[in-house]
């Protein structure tokens, strides 16, 4: 049997302490530089595109608060506050998305869903209040990815592969059910303004858009779950709006209703209408 001899001493004890060489460009060495750089090429990526998706939920939000001052305008400013309201979010997609875009080409978007999903969602729910408040429908999952696709495949163009951002199904249905908050608040501001009818139809909609997220089934989506019980306390306070109005017509004159209700403050959501 061979007697194997461990290093002793001095010498043995510069062995324990010398760490590997790493200097040398060993093929082994190369190959794990190459995955360090990719690494920290994807965080970075992931970063931009995080503090992106921020600016777009803020400027979202921005639309969002500028389209509920619309109960109670004229029609001439409504137009321009409707207009206005267009022309921001064509600014938000043609430049905070559109960026997001041409950081996602040539990568797989899966990878950085989380890094912009807020902001899609904020936007999905500014795109479709106003969507809603020019034609009184929602607008599809199929119209939101259109407008998030970017470039042609115009033979004088550079770009043949269209860019565009990740809309999931999930994405659109998180922000159609924040939607349905802004709606609420929408319709009250309206029964304060003496616009009922606005009220009534947001009512339809809403019970509509229930017995739609109800059809889904179970999802295993938590923030869903959360946004459904929101869901139901607005469609609740519609409703008991709706049916405050109806019981009222007999006891006030239409034309001091919304004086009736104009006491009411939209986001407190402990009021009672009754």
């Amino acid at each position: 049997m061979t007697e194997v001899r461990l290093p002793t001493g001095e010498q043995g004890r510069r062995n324990a302490k010398e760490p590997p060489d790493t200097s040398r460009d060993t093929p082994l060495m190369t190959l794990f530089r190459g995955y360090s750089k990719m690494l920290d090429e994807k965080n970075d990526k992931y970063e931009r595109i995080y503090k992106t998706s921020r600016d777009v939920t803020v400027r979202s939000k921005r639309v969002i608060f500028s389209l509920q001052r619309i109960p109670g305008l004229g029609e001439e400013e409504k137009e321009n506050l409707l207009t206005s309201a267009a022309n921001d979010l064509r600014d938000i997609e043609q430049t905070l998305l559109k960026h997001i875009a041409m950081e996602l080409r040539d990568e797989d978007p899966h990878q950085f869903v989380n890094a912009f999903t807020s902001g899609i969602q904020e936007y999905i729910e500014a795109l479709s209040f106003h969507f809603f408040l020019l034609t009184e429908t929602l607008i599809s999952h199929n119209a939101v990815k259109s407008r998030l696709t970017f470039g042609s495949q115009k033979e004088d163009q550079t770009d043949l592969v269209p860019l565009n951002v990740l809309v999931q199904p999930k994405e659109y249905i998180l922000g159609i059910a924040d939607l349905t908050g802004e709606l609420m608040r929408f319709c009250i501001k309206c029964v304060s303004t003496g616009d009922f009818e606005m009220c009534y139809k947001i009512c339809d909609v809403l019970k509509r858009m229930h017995g739609g997220f109800l059809s889904l089934g179970y999802i295993p989506v938590k923030e869903l779950y959360h946004k459904m019980m929101v869901f139901r306390s607005s469609l609740h306070k519609v409703e008991e709006a709706c049916y405050s109005l109806q019981l009222r017509k007999s006891e006030v004159p239409a034309e001091m209703l919304g004086d009736v209700f104009a006491m009411y403050d939209a986001d407190d959501q402990n009021v009672s209408f009754m």
